[in-house]
């Protein structure tokens, strides 16, 4: 087994941005973070490389020992030149070219990932998808993404954007999402969408468990409310819950016939409800996917949990020198 290496991951979100110092073996040796809310990238990115450099000299390793860097970040972004277009909730981000930045600053070579590409290779290399060839992740918090690996390789696409399961229309008739189609996925079960689709409807019913559980307060409906409503039994609720239930099923029942999957792992509504969510959807994927495909995959919640956006980044950086044949994956080094 090769001798394990120094690796930095920065995992590019909205509101912070999480540094994660991490080894070629999966061990996490430190972490902190960044506030990205509302803040402008020529502010934020010397305050990265600041939190990078602390982070390395408060764990005594020493910059030279550092191998490389990984970036997971929102889209849209230019793969190829590393380039930040203009996420959808980090609006000044225009136009950054934080690869480069990064790699000039730490003196290192960085790689450049979207973050669910990220999250599905941190899954994939030290999580649930272990000694897998074929695995996708989930994305299911505020929109739907996902991480796919097809024949031990991350599935991109031609132009990058491989991985958008979130926007495959599930009924034309359906509601519409901020993307601008109608009845896709994420318009369905994304938890924005479900929240704003609960507030419209709920804002003049006060009397409502959701509107109770939000502490009355309409903007404050979430996926939280939703779930205490339903875990009280309010017909309501429990509707709107099994009918996101339905359509995360029929929504990966597609996914099982088109890539064969042997592992679904899910991120955070299944991680946090837990079999609230995870027994009525295992139930009913079954119609909407062949039992050839179905009896070989196993939908599974993430085993890195919450710490899924720490071993991004360095999944980023670690595939990138696997598909160079500079590194070899976990189980190929036995």
């Amino acid at each position: 087994m090769e001798k394990p290496f120094y690796v930095l991951g920065f995992d590019i979100g909205g509101t912070k941005i999480a540094i994660c110092l991490g080894t070629s073996d999966g061990k996490l040796i430190g972490s902190t973070r960044v506030g990205n809310q509302d803040r402008d990238p020529a502010e934020v990115l010397p305050e990265l490389v600041a939190a990078g450099k602390k982070l390395l000299a408060d764990t005594g390793i020493a910059e030279s020992d550092l191998r490389a860097i990984g970036i997971g970040s929102p889209s849209p972004m230019d793969f190829e030149k590393g380039i930040i277009l203009g996420p959808f909730n980090m609006k000044l981000w225009k136009h950054v070219a934080i690869r480069d930045y990064l790699a000039e600053a730490f003196g290192v070579e960085a790689f450049f990932d979207n973050d669910a590409n990220a999250a599905g290779l941190a899954e994939w290399i030290f999580g649930a998808g272990q000694n897998t060839q074929n695995m996708l992740y989930l994305t299911m918090s505020t929109g739907i993404g996902a991480g796919i690996i097809a024949n031990g390789r991350l599935l991109r696409g031609k132009e990058n954007y491989g991985g958008e399961v979130g926007h495959m229309v599930l009924d034309v008739n359906g509601p519409v999402c901020n993307c601008g189609l109608r009845g896709d996925y994420e318009a369905f079960c994304g938890g924005k969408a479900i929240a704003q689709r609960l507030q419209e409807e709920l804002k003049d019913k006060p009397e409502s468990a959701i509107m109770r559980a939000a502490g009355g307060d309409v903007e404050k409906i979430d996926m939280r409310a939703l779930e205490i409503a339903v875990r009280e039994g309010d017909e309501y609720a429990c509707k709107v819950w099994d009918d996101m239930i339905e359509r995360n099923a029929q929504a990966m029942g597609m996914l099982m016939n088109i890539f064969n999957p042997e592992i679904i792992a899910l991120g955070t509504i299944a991680l946090r409800t837990g079999d609230l969510f995870m027994k009525p959807l295992l139930e009913r994927v079954g119609k909407y996917s062949w039992k050839q495909m179905n009896s070989v995959c196993s939908i599974v919640t993430s085993k890195l949990d919450t710490k899924i956006g720490e071993y991004s980044g360095v999944a980023v950086a670690l595939y990138s020198l696997y598909e160079r044949g500079d590194w070899q994956l976990p189980w190929e080094q036995k």
